[in-house]
């Protein structure tokens, strides 16, 4: 071999290395690695903590990058339909666990390295089940297609999770699943016939689910976070027909619902996840007016939902969490029923919550105190190595009259918030520190009362929101 010919491989060679090195460098820049941590009595507790905050994790970022998915119209496109961490399916976490005496620490990873390869092969495989079905579909007739399109809304509603999920892990490019949601769900309504009762309605969706350790949400309207009176009522209607648990953590598969209100009809979807996220089946039912004359079935704080939700200011290396006995998702209370609040924050830290109240003859914000402590002290609570990624009951409380929407807004932040608590004045007849007279400017006020940051010394801040509806125990069902 010539010199020459030695230098130009050697060129080639240095081209060649250069190049592994830079796609090697510009992939693990744009890699991603997602870790959480949870602490409980039992392993078993752990490892479940410890997912479901994985799951919020992941929903914090994929609700990030959904942001330039919007269109100019305000719409958020088919693919963002994930509401909350349990519509998020896992796959390809590490989870490793450690006794530390009294308690167990769990450690919830996820690396795109290892889950962007795993998430895309599955939508390769949903989308060529979803093909092989819309094929199976268009030699039917009519009668017999309704099935089959409800079997096919299942399979694009899991290949939209998997995509949202493999788009947050770096996915450049995601096929279209091959059929849209809107396009199958005009087909269903085309076939649909309207059911004249709510009872009829909760024993089509019912039909055929076998699952055991079931919790069942109440339905709520489409793009809201607020349980009506028609999506309480469905609720305890499937519970007489279901074995359903009565609080999410007893449970080993979920019943969530949301329905679309039109000039003439009420469409409610049910969809039945694992505790993995993954969607398992979708039940449909058609509601004529008739069948919920008289009910309320319209969210009466569709503003102020927006406000509390879609404004939420997130921490990317400090996060909290609210929760509730029921949850923290379609969360409702009957009379009399206690209510536990709980909060979880990811390091050391303080933090206060603002109450909102939204009711029939009553709206307003309020500090909630957190210790018997004097003056303002009260409202702030520090939690220590010890208290980190573990849930910290914050009170309970009956369920009582008047009746309606309540929301939390926690706001924690690694330096002490004593001295710059929303301005509050004690109110005799609610016996409550009230911060805002409407509920709205309440929770403005409060997220403009951020910590000064400082070159030397970096403050961290996070929020994290909760809304929840009470009813009186009896309603009256047609």
């Amino acid at each position: 071999m010539s010199p020459c010919s030695v230098s130009s491989d050697r060129k080639i060679m240095m081209r060649l290395a250069g190049f592994l090195i830079l796609f090697s460098l510009s992939f693990a820049v744009h890699a991603i690695s997602l870790k959480v941590e949870a602490r409980a009595t039992t392993e078993q507790q752990a490892r479940r903590e410890a997912l479901a905050a994985l799951s919020e994790s992941i929903l914090v970022q994929v609700k990030s990058e959904s942001n330039s998915l919007v269109k100019g119209t305000g719409e958020r496109q088919e693919e963002l339909r994930i509401s909350s961490h349990s519509d998020i399916p896992l796959i390809g976490t590490d989870v490793t666990c450690l006794s530390t005496g009294r308690e167990v620490l769990c450690e919830a990873r996820l690396d795109s390295i290892k889950s962007l390869a795993m998430y895309m092969r599955k939508l390769e495989d949903v989308r060529r089940e979803v093909a092989e079905l819309d094929a199976r579909i268009s030699k039917l007739d009519a009668n017999n297609r309704y099935p089959q399109l409800v079997d096919l809304l299942t399979l694009v509603d899991q290949y939209e999770k998997y995509s949202a999920v493999a788009r947050m892990l770096g996915a450049a490019q995601i096929s279209p699943a091959g059929k849209s949601r809107t396009e199958i769900q005009e087909h269903l309504r085309q076939l649909e016939k309207l059911t004249a009762t709510i009872d009829l309605a909760a024993q089509i969706i019912a039909k055929g689910l076998r699952s055991e350790a079931l919790y069942i949400y109440p339905a709520t309207p489409q793009g809201s976070h607020e349980v009506t009176a028609f999506g309480r009522i469905m609720r305890d209607k499937l519970a007489q027909q279901l074995a359903a648990v009565t609080t999410p953590d007893k449970a080993n598969h979920f019943l969530k619902g949301e329905y679309e209100q039109h000039d003439s009809s009420i469409h409610l979807t049910y969809r039945l996840l694992d505790s993995s996220g993954n969607t398992l089946e979708t039940r449909i039912a058609a509601l004529a007016p008739s069948a919920y004359k008289g009910v309320q079935t319209k969210p009466v704080t569709v503003d102020f939902d927006r406000l509390l939700h879609e404004g939420v200011v997130l921490g990317s290396d400090f996060k909290a969490q609210l929760n509730s006995n029921r949850g923290s998702e379609g969360v409702l209370f009957d009379e009399k029923d206690e209510v536990e609040l709980f909060v979880k924050i990811s390091r050391p830290g303080y933090f206060y919550v603002v109450g909102h109240v939204v009711k029939q003859k009553e709206n307003y914000s309020y500090l909630l105190e957190l210790s018997n402590a004097d003056g303002a002290r009260r409202f702030v609570r520090y939690a220590n190595a010890d208290d980190v990624n573990k849930w910290l009951s914050i009170g309970r409380f009956e369920a009582t009259p008047p009746f309606g929407i309540e929301s939390l807004q926690l706001m924690a932040s690694s330096d002490d918030p004593v001295n710059r608590l929303p301005a509050h004045q004690f109110d005799k007849k609610s016996e409550l520190y009230v911060t805002a007279q409407n509920a709205q400017q309440g929770i403005t006020n409060t997220r403009a009362l951020k910590p000064k940051r400082t070159e030397a010394d970096k403050v961290y801040q996070t929020e994290a929101v909760l809304m929840f509806t009470t009813m009186p125990r009896a309603v009256k069902t047609r």
